[in-house]
């Protein structure tokens, strides 16, 4: 049942309509009225405006949205949406960059009016305590984006008043502290489980994956690898239907809620929908849904993906074949990727869609299905944020990178990949298993791994590992290119720049220093 989270409410509209920038008070709305805040009621409402940041509000085409799923475009892993993080153009004055900036602190806001007040109703204790444990979850999830894209960045834990506008930049380990003491918190009141008029619910599996998530980012393998291996003890699993696509399959509709799913977003149309079915369908392929195209997959993702003799495709006695490249393939190429020929809405790819000087010739298989749609923009497919996959990737990549490799290192791995050729890890002559202890060499097959097992999902995977890893400078300057032409020569879509001096952080949107001032909000180098 998903009654309970009906996330596009009238609260959420409130609250979130009249923000300038990110640290306006919101003007008299129900969630700081003196009237509000009485009973358990209006505690849930209030927290229902909280969740309600993760998702589209109505007819509000969200910036944060549509960064979850088109990140990917940021990187070398797709075109579509974000040229100008992609060709180095990225600036102050950059209407994304601002847009997601006061989105994520419109969001904040609306969490530390939530915790600010939440004291005041008449209400069960232990509810109350859940209640805290669930909104410094959300508040902690936006902030990771914010440190994990700006570095250091202010840490705003209170609703402020018109004298309070003026907040320096916390250091973006003093962010990273208080993301991770906070889902400490919220992980030691919250249940591994709900019933099935809560789901969808932050749970404990929840804030400590997201804690692991980001210390693994800031570089804190010991942290990040205890609190995932605590992840992999509360009975998740890789989600397996039968079909030999479970790796496909678990995103989709009939399959929400599945054993593999850590944390999404619940959506139930016609109260809840979004709309990334309009954005990544292909262009030029007939649906009633609209077909924008936003998320177009690069020849160098489809590269990634290793042969079935688990070799890369540059290898030299690997069984690729340039003539055919998507046979012997790791079985998740074709389930990620659509391509010229491919079966989509009971038609193929052809080549009005796939074929054009400007298109990659790949669209994102993940992001397009057609389970869900109920009208041009209205599709309500729940967005995974979290799974299994990620935790134990975090498991392994974590004590890799502390040299603490064991067997169980290996074992997290090989579970992820067994997967992908529909078995278990015991299966070893059906899946290209890892047996390395190299410490070297599993640094690589961590990083393969990830970017076929995560990539193009509802996330900004790509652009945080390329980016604290320092390769963002080799992979994101020279040429992005797609699928072969008619010549046999693969196309040229465009140029990609990087400046290593400055774009591993974005800039903070000048409107924000010029309303705060630059000698208290200060800019990030290079900007």
């Amino acid at each position: 049942m998903k009654n309970i989270f009906i996330l596009y409410t009238l609260l959420a509209i409130v609250i979130t309509g009249c923000n300038d920038d990110f640290l306006d008070v919101a003007p008299g709305d129900k969630l700081t009225d003196v009237s509000f805040w009485k009973t358990e009621k209006e505690a849930f409402d209030a927290l229902t405006a909280a969740y309600a940041t993760f998702s589209e509000r109505g007819s509000v085409w969200s910036t944060w949205n549509t960064y979850l799923f088109a990140a990917g475009t940021m990187t070398d892993d797709a075109e579509g949406t974000y040229n100008s993080f992609q060709d180095g153009s990225i600036g102050p004055t950059d209407g994304t960059v601002e847009a997601l900036y006061k989105e994520l602190y419109t969001n904040i806001r609306i969490c530390n009016v939530f915790l600010a007040n939440i004291d005041r109703p008449e209400m069960d204790e232990t509810l109350r305590t859940r209640f805290i444990a669930e909104a410094k979850f959300i508040r902690a999830f936006h902030y990771s984006i914010l440190r994990n894209n700006w570095g250091g960045v202010p840490l705003i834990t209170d609703p402020l008043t018109p004298s309070e506008l003026n907040v320096s930049r916390s250091s973006a380990a003093e962010v990273t502290a208080f993301i991770s003491s906070e889902l400490t918190v919220a992980a030691a009141v919250l249940p591994a489980s709900y019933g099935a008029a809560d789901m969808g619910r932050a749970t404990k599996g929840a804030a400590l994956t997201l804690k692991a998530r980001t210390l693994l980012y800031a570089g804190n393998y010991e942290d990040a690898s205890t609190a995932a291996e605590e992840v992999m003890t509360f009975g998740y699993d890789l989600f397996q239907d039968g079909t030999g696509e479970g790796y496909l399959n678990l995103q989709q509709k009939p399959n929400e809620d599945n054993v593999e799913v850590v944390f999404a977003v619940r959506y139930n149309n016609p109260d809840t929908f979004h709309r990334y079915l309009v954005r990544v369908y292909p262009q030029n392929h007939t649906h009633p849904g609209g077909e924008n195209g936003a998320v177009k997959i690069s020849q160098s993702f489809v590269n990634a993906f290793e042969t079935t003799d688990g070799k890369t495709i540059d290898d030299p006695i690997s069984i690729f074949d340039p003539l055919d490249e998507f046979a012997n393939r790791d079985p998740r190429l074709n389930m990620a990727v659509l391509k010229k020929g491919d079966m989509l809405s009971g038609n193929p790819l052809a080549g009005s869609t796939v074929d054009a000087s400007n298109n990659t010739g790949y669209y994102a298989r993940k992001l397009i299905q057609d389970e869900g749609f109920h009208g041009w923009d209205r599709y309500d497919r729940d967005i995974v944020l979290m799974r299994y996959a990620e935790v134990l990737l975090i498991f392994a990549e974590a004590n890799i990178e502390s040299g603490s490799i064991s067997q169980s290192v290996l074992d997290a791995i090989n579970d992820v990949r067994a997967r992908a050729y529909n078995t278990t890890r015991a299966d070893v002559a059906n899946y290209p298993s890892i047996t390395t202890t190299d410490q070297n060499e599993l640094r690589e097959i961590i990083r393969r791994e990830r970017r076929v097992e995560l990539g193009m999902e509802h996330g900004d995977y790509r652009l945080n590992d390329i980016r604290r890893w320092n390769i963002a400078e080799t992979v994101l300057n020279g040429d992005l290119n797609g699928a072969k032409d008619g010549t046999g020569n693969y196309r040229f879509i465009k140029n990609l720049s990087f400046d290593a001096s400055k774009h591993y952080l974005w800039p903070i949107p000048q409107r924000e220093i010029d309303l705060v001032g630059s000698n208290i909000l200060s800019q990030n180098p290079g900007y």
